[in-house]
């Protein structure tokens, strides 16, 4: 295991013992995604939007996803996060889509795992690539409930077993 830790090192690293949750909506249970410093309202979302859990090893590790959806709005969100003994979460990683912001867009550190806050949603990540208010990139949302994690296991590098469409 390198001394240093990034979010990189997570996506490249093979990945095994993928568990892969249904489909939900509204309400996601902290049991689910924990991040312990995120106020409960932060978990709740409207009949629109649609989650599902998607848990994998790899050798530095357990790690979790969060696919958030809500097809209506445009919105995309794939959350990569490290488990901790605790049983909290450090997020790495956001690679998401919303109409807000041109394009596809990622808000990830590369900084030490060991070194980012735990139980926060962004606080600590820049959004990659920079914004660019003259993006082409505002169409190209085809994401939809039977694409969803496909889109989010090809950006994490993990397969998406159990997923059927």
């Amino acid at each position: 295991m390198p001394l240093k830790l990034n979010v990189a090192d997570v996506i490249r690293a093979p990945k095994f013992s993928p568990e892969i949750g249904e489909w939900k909506s509204g309400h996601i249970p902290r049991a689910q995604f924990p991040l312990s410093r995120v106020k409960p309202k932060s978990y709740k979302f409207g009949p629109d939007y649609r989650w599902r859990i998607a848990r994998f090893e790899t050798s530095l590790g357990k790690y979790r996803v969060l696919v958030l959806l809500n097809e209506s709005k445009a919105i995309f969100r794939a959350t990569l996060a490290s488990e901790t003994p605790t049983g909290d979460l450090v997020v790495l990683c956001q690679h998401e889509y919303h109409q807000s912001e041109p394009g596809w867009h990622c808000h990830v550190s590369f900084a030490d795992i060991d070194l980012m806050p735990h139980g926060v949603f962004r606080s600590h990540l820049d959004r990659w690539p920079k914004y660019k208010s003259n993006s082409e990139a505002r169409h190209g949302f085809n994401v939809e409930e039977k694409n969803a994690l496909s889109i989010a296991a090809n950006v994490f590098r993990f397969r998406a077993q159990g997923d059927l469409i």
